[in-house]
């Protein structure tokens, strides 16, 4: 077998989860974290990202590999984030890492019920359990 005859696999992906997206976008549009405090987080303030509502998606796909993870997309950038932990797994984003990790923190549960609720029954990665 040469290398030119394995396709690639296709993405299934289960849609644009709505109601994370808007949370995570509404933590992106305070700012990018600096640093956590027992008060809070500290962030840059990004006084140009006003009016950017829509550009932001989560999404978790069905036809997918290990480890359960899921994608942000955002401004042209997306990554993958492990459910795990929040690790990114690849891809951009590097200045909303930390608010992502935040929010991924907060609702992590949520996470794993949109991704085990999407599980077809032939998905080569199954439901997650902690």
């Amino acid at each position: 077998m040469k290398l030119t005859d394995i396709k690639p696999q296709k993405e299934w992906s289960t849609g644009q989860l709505q109601d994370l997206a808007e949370s995570l976008e509404r933590d992106f549009m305070a700012g990018s974290i600096i640093r956590e405090t027992k008060q809070g987080a500290i962030r840059v303030s990004l006084e140009h990202a006003v009016g950017t509502s829509g550009k932001l998606k989560f999404e978790v796909f069905s036809n997918e590999h290990a480890p359960p993870h899921f994608r942000v997309s955002y401004d042209g950038e997306s990554a993958n984030f492990a459910i795990k932990d929040c690790a990114k797994l690849n891809g951009g984003l590097n200045q909303y890492e930390k608010t992502i990790q935040l929010w991924h923190r907060d609702n992590k549960q949520e996470i794993i019920n949109k991704w085990n609720s999407t599980r077809p029954t032939n998905c080569p990665v199954g439901p997650y359990t902690e």
